[in-house]
């Protein structure tokens, strides 16, 4: 099948927010509330500078898809870079859907093939891709050599109902500005975990020691909370909230499982329930109604433990490492309007 692939603009946002909505509307059931629209999402996307996105027709002149990708510029020695690579791309939710009714991947394919020449041209050679929770939405890029990295999941806050069972000798108090030296450390020592395998992401230490500061202002906002478990006169666990916007994915009155931490010693007693128990009744009277959490999908603790206690994944991001051993000429090849969707030659032959 044979695609025009043609630099993306505001003029194509009309038509490329169609397929997003539609398409959205497809992959779950429905965006949540307070999401924007497709215009919107597509709008900002635009904006960004540098951003390479495109738009495919088929050969009778349809829309087949777009896809948009976003420069990820990150200095090395800040907590962002502990979770993406420094210098990379990013396919923000919203930067891509298809035409309804495709059978495989082959615009996807088209469009990939020439953002990704670009992308590798820049010497950006770790893309990410944000996808709302679809196992048809996911296999359309694993097929691209994609792979999953991080769950985003969403529980529901209810009232009050059943606790979990105490954990003796347990504790739990509210940190505020003047516990910034236990929660920074414990946010650091659950960043520095995600060196093991299998998750093998390279933590600097730089980065790390930035993380004993980075909730510096979080711990003096009334709209966040944090709790410390305590035994015996240490702390051996934290939870800590943040305020998360409405998004593609997550809806109105939802609020971000920012960091939790339990000392390995301790884990396996039920703290960590205790804590979200803690944090979650707090959520509730405080009128927020999901929590989120973000967790590696290839962590040995996280993979089990957060679908375990009531996280139910609305939203996946997937990566795709290039061999770094890839000469810059390999993508220097024509950017040609006419892409062969499954066929196409390599570029630069």
């Amino acid at each position: 099948m044979t695609f025009a692939i043609a630099p993306m603009s505001a003029e194509h946002i009309p038509e490329a927010a169609a397929l997003y909505d539609r398409w959205s509307g497809h992959s779950r059931k429905g965006r949540p509330p307070g999401a924007p629209t497709g215009e919107e999402l597509l709008g900002r996307l635009l904006a960004e500078p540098d951003t390479e996105a495109y738009f495919a027709r088929d050969s009778g002149g349809r829309p087949a898809g777009y896809l948009a990708a976003s420069p990820l510029d990150l200095a090395e020695d800040t907590p962002a870079a502990l979770r993406s690579h420094p210098r990379s791309a990013v396919v923000r939710h919203g930067g891509h859907a298809p035409a309804p009714g495709q059978r495989d991947n082959a615009a996807l394919l088209a469009l990939y093939t020439e953002a990704a020449a670009r992308l590798v041209a820049q010497r950006r050679l770790v893309h990410y891709v944000e996808l709302p929770a679809s196992g048809t939405a996911a296999m359309d890029w694993c097929q691209l050599g994609f792979g999953f990295e991080e769950m985003y999941g969403l529980m529901a806050v209810k009232p009050r109902g059943r606790q979990p069972r105490g954990v003796d000798g347990l504790s739990i108090r509210r940190a505020g500005p003047g516990d910034l030296p236990q929660i920074g450390r414990m946010a650091a020592e659950s960043a520095r975990y995600q060196r093991e395998s299998a998750m093998f992401l390279p933590q600097s230490d730089a980065a790390l020691a930035a993380m004993r500061t980075r909730y510096t202002d979080t711990l003096s906002d009334p709209r966040c909370a944090a709790w410390i478990a305590g035994r015996g006169g240490e702390e051996i666990g934290m939870v800590l909230l943040a305020p998360s916007p409405a998004g593609p994915v997550t809806p109105d009155g939802c609020v971000e499982l920012a960091e939790a931490y339990v000392e390995p010693s301790t884990r396996g007693e039920g703290v960590s329930r205790i804590l979200l128990a803690t944090a979650a009744a707090w959520a509730y009277d405080h009128e927020y109604r999901h929590i989120g959490a973000r967790w590696h999908s290839a962590s040995p603790l996280a993979a089990g433990h957060w679908p375990a206690v009531g996280f139910r994944v609305a939203a996946y991001r997937l990566s795709r490492v290039l061999d770094p051993r890839i000469r810059p000429g390999h993508a220097s090849g024509q950017f040609a309007g006419q892409v062969q969707g499954r066929d196409r030659a390599p570029l630069g032959t």
